[in-house]
């Protein structure tokens, strides 16, 4: 065979060997597809839906490491203290509304006849705050509202710059899933100590969001809801509304106390007992109870009593009837 011709024929079968594509069966064979163009999109769809769910946990878990010291105890409600919450772990959708403030969320205790009314404006970042917690709060919570003669209402402020409003709009995205007191009690664990009044309270990060992170997972909270309400910042406007009520009432310190209804600072616990020793004032608008005996069966004085009260029943009655007639006139 031709030199030149055998080269030729060699050099077409190293090119039909190793090309891309040959001849075989008087078919073109071609390689076959790995696939990967058609699996990357689902690749990058599922990586952005990770990273929108995760943002949240990101935003709140930022941020620079509590204490190393810090200690916390979980909440003591159930036989010890009194809880709000409708679920030992709730759910969002199942148990609470994302968003939704329970109007009672902050309140403990029903109000009967006497029942004395203690409304508290406290700052989570106050030591003397943490002080009336356990001298003050805590023994009331215990010893007086289950009996009925107490009712609490607590106010989170926000006096003393962004620590204040960041733990306090914390607590209320607790009051979202019905926690707020959980919330409450463990914010007051945080140990104050450390940090001097002196320095400039910017600088400061005590509540920071890892802090913040095992507070809600002492609390029992739905952990994705929590970050999701702090990382929005939903309540803030809330704390502000509730600090300038605050100073509506000519509350410039905490913590301070509303006692059925008249404004105290400083309390200590020997002069609160001493308060509730005394029956609470009737609420506006309330109706005397009448005697059970019949008016004709009294002694004359007794009469005159009797008969003081019934008319004055009766223009309490007849004022509750025309507000009541008022307010639906105005929702008309």
């Amino acid at each position: 065979m031709d030199p030149s011709l055998a080269a030729i024929r060699r050099k077409r079968l190293n090119k039909l060997s190793h090309g891309t594509a040959y001849r075989q069966g008087g078919h073109r064979r071609v390689p076959k597809d790995d696939g990967i163009p058609g699996i990357l999109p689902y690749i990058l769809l599922g990586g952005a839906c990770i990273c929108a769910l995760s943002l949240p946990v990101y935003l709140l878990l930022q941020g620079g490491m509590p204490e190393p010291t810090q200690t916390f105890f979980p909440p003591t409600h159930g036989s010890d203290l009194i809880s709000k919450s409708v679920a030992d772990y709730p759910i969002e959708g199942e148990h609470f509304t994302a968003g939704e403030l329970v109007k009672e969320g902050r309140a403990l205790g029903e109000i009967h006849e006497y029942t004395h009314t203690v409304v508290e404006f406290t700052d989570f970042f106050c030591p003397h705050c943490q002080e009336a917690h356990i001298n003050l709060i805590e023994p009331l919570i215990r010893h007086y509202v289950p009996k009925g003669t107490v009712r609490i209402e607590s106010h989170p402020v926000a006096f003393l710059a962004d620590q204040s409003l960041s733990a306090a709009h914390a607590a209320l995205c607790g009051q979202e899933q019905h926690k707020y007191w959980e919330v409450r009690e463990l914010l007051f664990q945080v140990d104050l100590s450390n940090y001097s009044y002196a320095l400039d309270a910017e600088d400061m990060d005590v509540f920071n969001a890892q802090l913040l992170k095992r507070i809600g997972k002492l609390a029992s909270l739905d952990m994705y809801s929590f970050a999701k309400c702090f990382s929005s910042g939903r309540h803030r406007d809330e704390v502000r509304r509730i600090s300038q009520l605050a100073r509506d009432l000519n509350i410039h310190a905490t913590p301070s106390f509303l006692i059925n209804h008249k404004r105290f600072e400083g309390l200590e616990w020997s002069e609160l007992t001493r308060l509730l020793e005394v029956k609470p004032r009737k609420p506006p608008g309330h109706v005397p109870r009448l005697p059970k005996m019949p008016v004709d069966h009294m002694h004359p004085k007794m009469q005159q009593r009797a008969q003081a009260l019934q008319q004055k029943a009766a223009l309490a009655e007849q004022s509750l009837a025309q507000k009541a007639t008022a307010a639906e006139v105005a929702e008309s």
